[in-house]
């Protein structure tokens, strides 16, 4: 016991303090997912910005021929079929860019959980369907993530392309490839 004044105090127990805490195993999974997410994103970027350059480029080049052609009077027959090819490309810019882009990403960020990490988005404007590739912890993680896709309303019918059941590696993930009728609208 201390005395402090002429009073007697109970001394209180040591403390101890750990500042070293142990760490969690760490999992790929969450990481490899927001990589694969900013890799689409950079690269639908890249492409958005090829995109409007090319349809910027167009304009102006029809703009110049309407100007000529009508300092000239009329197009010839040449003119007039450069003038609709470079018309229907640049349609075909505004087609792609006018796409509910963002919904697909969201839908498909939405619906992946830790169990199944995306390695691959490779969507097909003309044929409305999606390519997703990737690998799940386990065939019912696969099958779970399908009916997900599914459900969220962005995606028709998910069809399995191939899979591959990794026998190599300890917990036996598997690889898989996957085709989704894209039914956002456009």
């Amino acid at each position: 016991m201390l005395c402090y004044g002429g009073e007697q105090m109970n001394k209180m127990p040591a403390l101890h303090l750990d500042f070293q805490r142990k760490l969690k195993s760490f999992s790929w999974g969450r990481p490899a997912l927001i990589g694969a997410a900013m890799t689409v994103l950079i690269a639908t970027g890249i492409y958005y910005r090829e995109l409007s350059d090319q349809a910027a480029g167009w304009e102006m080049k029809a703009e110049r021929l309407e100007r000529a052609s009508h300092q000239q009077g009329g197009h010839n027959g040449a003119e007039a079929a450069d003038l609709a090819s470079e018309v229907k490309s640049a349609n075909e810019v505004v087609r792609l860019l006018t796409l509910p882009w963002e919904g697909l990403f969201q839908a498909v960020e939405s619906v992946s959980g830790r169990d199944v990490s995306l390695l691959g988005l490779e969507p097909n404007s003309e044929k409305k369907v999606v390519k997703i590739s990737g690998e799940a912890k386990n065939m019912a993680a696969l099958l779970e993530y399908i009916r997900q896709l599914e459900e969220c309303g962005e995606f028709g019918t998910v069809f399995l392309l191939n899979h591959l059941v990794q026998q190599q590696v300890q917990d036996k993930p598997v690889r898989f490839a996957l085709l989704a009728d894209w039914a956002g609208k456009s």
